[in-house]
């Protein structure tokens, strides 16, 4: 397998997100990973805080975790679910997606803006698809995003939206080394696309937002996917469940 960075300048104002990835040379079958930052950039989901004007629930949930009360409203409109929170983060479920401030950030923009989560990530990452087949090159395309894993220090990747491939292989059935049959294994495939990308493309000023992976083996699909391709209800979960947090 074979990992490459693609740098590009950063920018704010909308732009071609088709046209700033181009230059590479993509080959049939390889996987490129994006960071939703710059896919997010692409849209226009920049916001000037103080445009905001909080509802009385931003006030008081800005109350409730210490947090500025534009920046709660903003979380309010994002989020699908608010799970709980500490002191400056509200804990929020997006689109089957668990994100502190569900998934607004204040990293690599001016100060006093936040950036948001693409609007649509999984029509957007369709449309580069198919933008990049219009041209006869055969791409996966991985939305990735920074997080943090429950106990572990530091940030590892997560997809927030994939095209072109399966994101999850179903490995229930089949035998490990020893013959014992695997009976709850998935693979999240492109979220483990999306930690390599993460790994290469960093975190603060590398201007690298982008990142192909080529010879890593999936399954190839024409069919439209959706978060609930990835995910799995909070009542589900493992953390939740374990922790009683519902």
């Amino acid at each position: 397998m074979e990992i490459s960075a693609i740098s590009v300048p950063a920018r704010l104002g909308m732009f071609d997100l088709f046209g700033a990835l181009q230059g590479f040379g993509y080959r049939d079958g390889d996987i490129l990973v994006v960071s939703s930052k710059f896919v997010a950039m692409s849209e226009g989901r920049v916001v000037k805080l103080d445009t905001v004007r909080p509802s009385a629930k931003a006030k008081k949930l800005a109350r409730k975790f210490k947090m500025d009360a534009k920046l709660a409203e903003m979380v309010l409109q994002e989020a699908d679910l608010i799970v709980g929170g500490i002191p400056g983060f509200a804990l929020a479920i997006r689109r089957g997606m668990m994100a502190p401030n569900a998934g607004i950030d204040k990293s690599n923009v001016p100060a006093g803006h936040v950036i948001l989560y693409p609007k649509n990530p999984f029509a957007s990452a369709e449309k580069l698809r198919r933008r990049f087949q219009d041209k006869g090159i055969k791409l996966g395309i991985v939305f990735a995003d920074s997080r943090l894993m429950p106990t572990r220090r530091g940030t590892t990747g997560i997809a927030i939206a994939c095209a072109g491939f399966e994101p999850v292989e179903d490995d229930r059935g089949k035998k490990d080394l020893f013959g014992n049959t695997l009976r709850v294994t998935f693979r999240a495939v492109a979220d483990s696309l999306a930690t390599v990308g993460v790994a290469l493309m960093g975190e603060s000023a590398e201007s690298t937002p982008a990142a192909v992976v080529r010879g890593f083996q999936v399954t190839w699909t024409e069919r439209r996917l959706s978060w609930r391709d990835m995910a799995v209800s909070a009542k589900r979960d493992i953390y939740f469940r374990g922790t009683r947090l519902l």
